[in-house]
């Protein structure tokens, strides 16, 4: 495997790779998000009053399917990369832009990535047959959809790049300058990664499903890092991904409010297992052809 790449990647967190600190990090990153989260909200308290405060804590709540709400929780761990920059900036003593790699390998990886694979997504989307007929979402018109691209792509950019910027960045960069195994900080950010996306009371037995799935994803995306030495691949791949499955088609009920179509089950669907080797099947794919696209 060619890795080498990685290890200028991984060199701004060779100086503080202790695992307390790694750890110390992850929490303060936890920690602070929320504090800054509930910050925010007593401010727009004082602001704006409580009981518009407490209206605008109902409308935007995970369990609406409104492009409101969507929108919200996407924007949302922007709170959580601002936590993860006082981490690294306080515990390890280093830029929170070491996280990125190079910042021309960033963009010029992103942009292929997006291309290569958005442009596979899209085939295969319209190519291949599916087993369920897919409902417009009454309450996102084409114009609305569209009207509201520009800010649907920043909150998806936000969230996504939240996400690699942790996963990719900061827990792939310690655990690689503390332990020289690869399987060692390969697996364990995408097992988190995986953990992450287990969320039992809203899908049940598909639990299990999803983080399977959010692993395989989570160990493409870490491959993808240590071959460029940057995270704009996995980026890319990432956030490929969340426009098809946010923006474009998305499961029927919480979230789903951005979507210009719903397929019709939730997230506890029995029949969602049933999808879970074809999703696999995409995300190799998607790997495969990001590889190519970069030629690593």
């Amino acid at each position: 495997m060619r890795y080498q790449p990685h290890l200028s990647f991984i060199a701004p967190a060779r100086t503080t790779a202790e695992l307390w600190r790694t750890a110390a990090g992850a929490v303060l990153t936890l920690v602070a998000g929320i504090a800054l989260y509930q910050l925010v909200f007593a401010i727009t308290s004082n602001v704006i009053g409580p009981e518009k405060t407490q209206a605008l804590i109902d409308a935007s709540s995970f369990d609406k399917d409104t492009a409101f709400a969507a929108l919200y929780a996407l924007f949302t761990f922007g709170f959580f990369a601002v936590g993860l920059a006082m981490a690294v900036h306080g515990l390890h003593s280093r830029s929170p832009a070491t996280l990125f790699g190079p910042w021309e390998a960033v963009v010029s990886d992103f942009l292929r990535v997006f291309l290569a694979v958005g442009g596979l997504t899209v085939a295969l989307m319209v190519v291949l047959p599916q087993d369920y007929d897919l409902v417009r979402n009454e309450g996102m018109t084409r114009g609305h959809w569209i009207a509201l691209l520009p800010v649907s792509l920043a909150a998806i950019l936000v969230q996504a790049g939240t996400e690699e910027l942790f996963f990719r960045g900061y827990l792939q960069q310690q655990l690689a300058a503390r332990f020289p195994s690869v399987p060692v900080w390969l697996v364990v950010p995408s097992l988190a990664f995986g953990l992450m996306h287990m969320i039992p009371g809203e899908a049940g037995a598909n639990a299990f499903v999803y983080a399977v799935w959010a692993t395989a994803f989570g160990l493409a995306a870490a491959d993808l890092t240590a071959r460029t030495g940057a995270i704009g691949a996995a980026l890319g791949l990432h956030v490929v991904n969340n426009i098809a499955a946010v923006l474009l088609v998305s499961l029927s009920g919480a979230g789903s409010g951005l979507a210009l179509y719903h397929i019709p089950m939730q997230l506890g669907d029995p029949r969602i297992g049933a999808l879970i080797l074809p999703e696999l099947a995409l995300t190799l794919c998607s790997w495969l052809a990001a590889r190519l696209a970069l030629k690593v």
